[in-house]
Order: C-alpha cells, then sequence, then structure tokens
C-alpha cells in the first residue's frame, strides 16, 4: 500500500502516470512547491528517482527533489485526486486499462498528451466529468535519468470547464508555472498539434535537424504545405488556432500563408530557436512499432478527408514515417536524401513541389 504524505497543506494529491520529460518536469515542480506527488516511473527511472532524487535544470529552472517518492506500478496505491497522464499516446489505451484495474472510483485525470484524439477516449473510459484536458508547451527533455533540462521555459494551458482546474491551475501557479486557462479544450489542444508538426516528422523521415529541414527550398515547402493544410481543416471544423503560453500559435498560423520565399525563412528562425539542433520526438519512433505520428499528422488526415479538406502534405509525412516506424521501409533510404522524399511528395500531389 502507498501512502500519501500531505506537505504544504494542499488538498489535492498527484500521480505521475510516465515520469519522462514532461511528468518529470510537471510533478518535479509541485512536489518542489510543497505539493504531494508520486511519480509512477519505468523500473530504472525509478531506481534513479531513488537514489539521486529528481534534477531540475535550464531555462530559469533550478532545484533537486531529494525525497522522490517513486514506485514502478499502481497496483495497491492510494487513490489520488489527480492523474498526470504523460505518457505517449500510443501508450495511453494501456495507460487507461491500468488505471481502470487499480481504481474502483477512477480520479480525475488531466492528459497532457499530444495531437488529438487521448481526451476522446479517455471520456469514453471515464467520463468527461473525470477529464483535464492540458497542454504543455515548455521544451523539455530528459538527458538521463532523474534529470531533466528545460531548453525554454514556457507554461501549461488547462481546460477550465472542470471543478478541479481552479485548484489544479491554483498549484501549478504556486510551483512557479504559467498557468492559462483556455474555455475550449479541443481547440486549445488543435492550437499545440500545430506546433507539435513544425519540423517534426519531416526531420525525423530525413535524419534531419529542424534547421535543415528549412534550408532546404523544397523540403521547407512540404512542411508549409502541411501547415497550411492544418489550418484549413481548422477552418472547416470552425477553429482558428489560439495562442498558447509563451507561444504565438495564431501569428504563425496568418504567416505560413506569406510568400513561401518570406515565410521560409521566418519559420526557419522559430524551428532553430525553438528546437535547434535537438533531435524531434518523432525520430525515437523509427522502427519502434508505433509513432505519435498518428495523432499529429494522421489526426490532420483523417479530419481532412471526414470534411472534404484535402491533406497531402500531411498523409505524405504520416504515411512514410509509420512505413519506417513498422520496418516496412530502410531509413537509410530516406537518410540524408530529400530527392526521395520530394519525389513522393509530387506522386502524393503535394501543391508547389
Amino acid at each position: 500500500m502507498v501512502y500519501w504524505i500531505a506537505r504544504g497543506g494542499s488538498s489535492l494529491r498527484y500521480l505521475v502516470f510516465g515520469t519522462g520529460a514532461v511528468g518529470a518536469l510537471v510533478g518535479g515542480k509541485l512536489a518542489l512547491a510543497g505539493f504531494p506527488v508520486t511519480f509512477l516511473a519505468r523500473p530504472r527511472i525509478a531506481e534513479a528517482l531513488q537514489a539521486h532524487g529528481l534534477h531540475l535544470t535550464g531555462d530559469r529552472t533550478h532545484g533537486v527533489v531529494e525525497d522522490v517518492h517513486a514506485i514502478t506500478e499502481i497496483s495497491g496505491m492510494e487513490k489520488p485526486d489527480l492523474i498526470l497522464l504523460t505518457v505517449k499516446t500510443y501508450d495511453a489505451e494501456t495507460a487507461a486499462t491500468e488505471i481502470e484495474t487499480a481504481f474502483t472510483e477512477p480520479p480525475t485525470i488531466v492528459s497532457l498528451l499530444n495531437g488529438i484524439g487521448s481526451e476522446q477516449m479517455l471520456s469514453a473510459r471515464f467520463g468527461e466529468e473525470r477529464v483535464i484536458s492540458a497542454t504543455l508547451t515548455t521544451a523539455v527533455q530528459m538527458i538521463k535519468p532523474a534529470v531533466i533540462h528545460v531548453a525554454r521555459r514556457r507554461g501549461i494551458g488547462v481546460e477550465l470547464d472542470h471543478p478541479l482546474a481552479a485548484e489544479f491551475i491554483s498549484d501549478l501557479e504556486a510551483a512557479d508555472f504559467l498557468a492559462v486557462t483556455y474555455a475550449n479544450a479541443e481547440r486549445m489542444k488543435w492550437s499545440k498539434l500545430l506546433m507539435n508538426i513544425l519540423a517534426n516528422a519531416s526531420s525525423a523521415i530525413l535524419g534531419w535537424t529542424p534547421s535543415q529541414v528549412y534550408s532546404n527550398p523544397s523540403t521547407a515547402l512540404i512542411e508549409i504545405e502541411s501547415l497550411r493544410e492544418t489550418v484549413r481543416v481548422l477552418r472547416v471544423i470552425g477553429y482558428t488556432p489560439q495562442d498558447l503560453p509563451g507561444v504565438s500559435v495564431s501569428l504563425l498560423a496568418r504567416a505560413i500563408f506569406l510568400p513561401r520565399w518570406l515565410i521560409r525563412p521566418l519559420l526557419g528562425k522559430i524551428v532553430n530557436d525553438g528546437r535547434g539542433d535537438k533531435k524531434p520526438s518523432l525520430h525515437f519512433d523509427i522502427g519502434r512499432g508505433k509513432s505519435e505520428v498518428l495523432r499529429l499528422n494522421g489526426a490532420v488526415v483523417q479530419a481532412g478527408s471526414r470534411l472534404g479538406s484535402p491533406t497531402p502534405a500531411n498523409r505524405l509525412l504520416a504515411d512514410t514515417l509509420m512505413k519506417l516506424v513498422n520496418n516496412q521501409e530502410d531509413p537509410e533510404r530516406f537518410r540524408n536524401n530529400p530527392e526521395l522524399l520530394i519525389q513522393l511528395a509530387r506522386e502524393y500531389g503535394v501543391p508547389g513541389i
């Protein structure tokens, strides 16, 4: 049995489900602020957390959680008030099953997952009243077990329409987060998707840095078209992209429709400032048999197909990356070979190629 140790007078008890970079940052800052947090982690990560504590480093982020409450399974633990779900989207259903098994009355789940569709799955299984949609815009990575580095500090967006949202936001602010509320959770998630797909799939396919993708006129054009398609799909849904904490998404959404010769250097600067030479998240999916691209570019394709809005660039990126993920294509064929991706773009009917 896992028991909670109340600290700092907090009325909310947190379980971080998936202690990667995002979970470690959010849970770590809450723990540093004195809130009761338990970290569910893989054995290697849990061992490092217990042996050395959780180290938070980087942009305006410094601190060590010395007494980390880390576990490797949730069976038998006392029910938390909020579960911070921070797994990869392709592991969300497995996580939901574990939560269902562990708790007779499931707690409220804060979904910090990328892409589109996970909140709908969670709501179908647990009820909308048990799901809070949220998104982290801070750029963070786990550089080694139990050590995270914030490359660019931004903030967290949180769905406002939930009884526990106000208390959760208050805790986040006490933990030194910029927390911004949003009335429309779906619009918030679509706006974040626009940032998630920026120089992600194309960079992973080519084995390039994001700045390399935008230095090539043709691969940059594929990128620009994928962003334009996403905004068009959003318009059909009835949304316009909105700003997120520390990110001017609305400005990006307007800028991508400027002439290509003008927008390419601007986007190159945005991705270079935001990611630099860091490998995109989708790079690590290659050869693993599962990928978040289905909830990112793939979600754009699905919505576009349903709504009658063409999405050839997003389809190209999702299809090509999934072939690499499933070992149906040799990654070496595409590595440093933009001509192959450009030829495929022509076959997919990406305009302007």
